[in-house]
């Protein structure tokens, strides 16, 4: 079941932020106008995401590196060898929804 989370305007074309609900950490990116939604948490060690580097589609843990592409959780880069847990977003009245659920 989808779920609003913060408003389009919060997440600038290029842009990523970390959104929580419940026990989730949700990592938001805007890429090219497309809003993608990924685990916050890199796969190799305990590091927010949010608090790394994006680059285009790719996201780059602060921590030790391991790199992934936010459009579908794959790793691009050690030392992760996990991809990311994807989860459905859209925009309804220029709000992002999320569907956790999956």
């Amino acid at each position: 079941m989808f779920q609003p989370t913060i408003p389009l305007s919060e997440l600038p074309i290029g842009t990523m932020k970390k959104y929580i609900t419940g026990d989730k950490q949700i990592l938001l990116v805007n890429v090219n106008g497309e809003v993608q939604a990924a685990d916050n948490v890199c796969t190799h060690a305990y590091s927010e995401l949010s608090e790394g580097r994006l680059e285009g589609c790719i996201v780059e843990c602060a921590m030790h590196g391991a790199m992934f592409d936010v459009r579908d959780g794959s790793v691009q880069a050690l030392p992760a060898v996990m991809p990311l847990k994807k989860y459905p977003a859209k925009i309804e009245n220029e709000v992002i929804h999320i569907d956790i659920d999956v």
